[in-house]
């Protein structure tokens, strides 16, 4: 998590980077129980390159058995930085068991569903695991061909095990999900070096200023008129922001780079509503000036103090406490940044955390609100426990500043003054 480390140290973590492009790349044709495949690595090699020649730090695995692929998955998600774009691209057998989606490894052998399932990868756990790292994941599926592997009870195979094709998976927030081919349908290997559906891919896929919506209707109406209307591409998205592959439209800021995945609409931001006893710590994350305000502060008393500087020294047994009289309902804590910056998280230890029972003497807080500069809002509810608590925060991306206000505590039995022992963000 990023927290300031002292009045003009660094953040431990910097979000202040440069958002990466990130492609995981995998094409399967070589099965070892089925028939090859003639375009998937074909599809999967050319879809690397043109990546690679974008701009994006590509990760490539062709004709890789199931542990393999399972470990360069472990390998992209252990590379992602929330910050990042991560594309996931895959070429080969696929199918659909039950209401899970799966993609064929080389080495996974024909037999019930139970035993596919054993040898076979979830393309729902990938998602997941690009969701878990990264806030904005394209996947591109040109994997819907028929499949060879699904045996009924008697060792047969039915041609509707063959036919199917993919279930049609949602697509969490910040997730764009193309198949190349509608749900339940199954798409075409194509007679040239690649399917039908990447040919169309790598026709329009680095064209600058058009969206990944926009590159994708091409991408549609191509293979529709190649296959006659037999082929239906099709795509679930929720993204928040505009994702440009090959570069932003003409229009926009040229300070954010020619080659940038995201584009963000222009922002507003309101002052914030400063208070004239604040005391505030001044640091700096990657040399933009960020401060750390609190609107009040108790008074020392003998060697202990509770300044807001004890919301970042990474000690649970210090502690920010509120200096006004009551409850410390209305007041607040704020980030000041010299830069629009994305708040994904927040993280804080409630309390005075030092022991059980200092923590039970002194209120704690109970629900804070989160403003930013943009006007976003969110009300959080917190435990009343002294361990780490996390809170995702969607919509506050893009803010000059960030305010937290104590709306309702959790009485303490001796003192009416409100504690966080620690606080950070990322």
């Amino acid at each position: 998590m990023r927290l300031l480390i002292a009045l003009a140290l660094l953040l431990a973590t910097a979000s202040g980077a440069l958002a990466d492009r990130v492609a995981l790349v995998m094409g399967n044709g070589n099965y070892l129980h089925a028939k090859p495949l003639k375009n998937a690595v074909n599809d999967a090699t050319d879809v690397a390159t043109r990546l690679r020649e974008m701009g994006f730090t590509v990760f490539e695995g062709i004709d890789l058995p199931q542990r393999d692929a399972l470990l360069l998955v472990q390998q992209v998600g252990q590379r992602l930085q929330y910050d990042d774009t991560v594309l996931f691209y895959f070429a080969g057998h696929a199918t659909q068991l039950g209401s899970q989606n799966y993609i064929m490894p080389v080495d996974a052998s024909p037999g019930s569903e139970n035993e596919l399932v054993l040898s076979s990868i979830s393309l729902q756990s990938i998602l997941a695991t690009l969701e878990s790292r990264a806030q904005t994941r394209l996947v591109i599926l040109d994997a819907c061909r028929n499949n060879p592997f699904v045996a009924s009870a008697d060792g047969s195979r039915s041609a509707d095990d063959a036919a199917r094709g993919l279930f049609r998976m949602d697509a969490g927030v910040g997730s764009f999900i193309a198949y190349s081919t509608e749900p339940g349908n199954v798409a075409s290997d194509g007679a040239g070096r690649n399917s039908p559906f990447t040919e169309a891919l790598l026709r329009h896929i680095d064209r600058p200023g058009e969206n990944i919506h926009a590159v994708m209707r091409r991408v549609r109406a191509d293979v529709m008129e190649a296959s006659n209307n037999r082929q239906i591409p099709w795509e679930n998205s929720a993204l928040i922001d505009e994702v440009y592959l090959a570069g932003l439209p003409r229009n926009a800021d040229a300070a954010t780079g020619t080659n940038t995945a995201l584009a963000r609409p222009a922002v507003t931001h309101n002052p914030r509503p400063a208070l004239m006893t604040e005391t505030c710590l001044t640091g700096q994350i990657e040399g933009v000036p960020t401060s750390l305000c609190a609107s009040s502060v108790l008074a020392s008393q003998g060697s202990n103090s509770y300044g807001p500087e004890n919301l970042i020294d990474d000690s649970p047994a210090t502690a920010w406490v509120e200096g006004v009289s009551g409850t410390g309902e209305g007041q607040t804590l704020a980030w000041e940044f010299g830069a629009d910056t994305d708040i994904n998280t927040l993280y804080l230890i409630n309390g005075y955390a030092k022991s059980e029972r200092t923590f039970t003497r002194n209120a704690r807080v109970a629900s804070l609100r989160v403003t930013g500069s943009t006007g976003a809002q969110a009300t959080l509810s917190l435990r009343d426990t002294m361990d780490w608590q996390r809170f995702d925060l969607p919509g506050m991306a893009a803010q000059r500043w960030l305010q937290l206000e104590i709306l309702s505590t959790y009485p303490g039995t001796h003192y009416e003054d409100t504690a966080i022992s620690a606080l950070g963000y990322q």
